[in-house]
């Protein structure tokens, strides 16, 4: 089995590849999607939230987003235990969710695959990439946000993105086609 690792940062079209690979019959596993589940069907994950931040965490069983945002915003260290306490349960839910996949090559999306330590798990990860303009472009329409704002998320990301330790770079804009890189990749893994 192989496993393969999407990543770039905001606004690269990350979640773009993940649906050329599905339509290549490769399932793709959504991290973030499946982290704000796990978080709000997880006892474990719910216990340990708890007993760190309070029982203002959760209201009526789900996930108090907007507290826990503000408790952990600015403060690295805060920040770093909520991840310390979703990143292991995430990266069990993969590898448990790729083996009823049925699929020789799986995929996982995620911004966050080095911070996540999921690397050790994956054989191949490729980082998704476009232009500044074009990623600043894309940020503003789809989040309804100022240029600068934009930029700010674009810096903050770009800081640990993780690129240089990537097996592939694919270029997500008009000049470039995510299909023949995908298409290409996946050939390339078969020989």
């Amino acid at each position: 089995m192989t496993s393969i690792g999407i990543t770039g940062i905001i606004g690269s079209g990350k979640s773009m590849l993940s649906k050329v690979f599905r339509s290549m019959d490769i399932p793709v596993y959504d991290a973030d999607s499946r982290a704000k589940s796990l978080m709000n069907s997880s006892l474990q994950i719910r216990d340990s939230l708890i007993k760190e931040f309070g029982a203002e965490t959760y209201i009526n069983g789900k996930i108090n987003k907007e507290y826990l945002r503000n408790v952990v915003f600015g403060d690295e260290k805060k920040r770093q235990i909520v991840n310390s306490i979703v990143h292991p349960a995430v990266k069990n839910d993969f590898i448990s969710w790729r083996q009823t996949t049925g699929k020789e090559i799986t995929a996982i999306e995620s911004a966050i695959i080095f911070e996540a330590n999921l690397e050790d798990i994956l054989d191949k990860i490729i980082f998704v990439e476009a232009s500044e303009d074009i990623l600043v472009r894309r940020i503003c329409f789809r989040d309804n946000v100022s240029e600068e704002i934009a930029l700010n998320k674009i810096k903050l990301q770009r800081k640990n993105s993780g690129r240089e330790k990537c097996d592939a770079i694919f270029v997500n804009d008009r000049n470039h086609s995510l299909i023949e890189q995908a298409e290409n990749f996946i050939n390339n893994l078969k020989y």
